[in-house]
């Protein structure tokens, strides 16, 4: 699970699904984010520089070894 990685959760939605999410109450958004499947992910290690929006490379993203 994501929130495993990061406290703000990211919202899983499938691309035809976004303007309804958006323009739903608060009770119609959490009712769409329970029923949403996550995609399947693989997750790994990044260079910190990831973080500063002064650090703009592809190297940024390659797993830490």
């Amino acid at each position: 699970m994501s929130a495993d990685l990061n406290d703000r959760m990211p919202v899983w939605l499938a691309l035809d699904q976004a303007e309804e999410w958006i323009k739903a109450d608060a009770n119609g958004a959490m009712a769409m984010l329970l029923v949403s499947e996550p995609p399947a992910m693989d997750a790994y290690r990044v260079n910190r520089a990831v973080n500063s929006k002064k650090y703009n490379s592809v190297e940024s993203l390659l797993p830490i070894t």
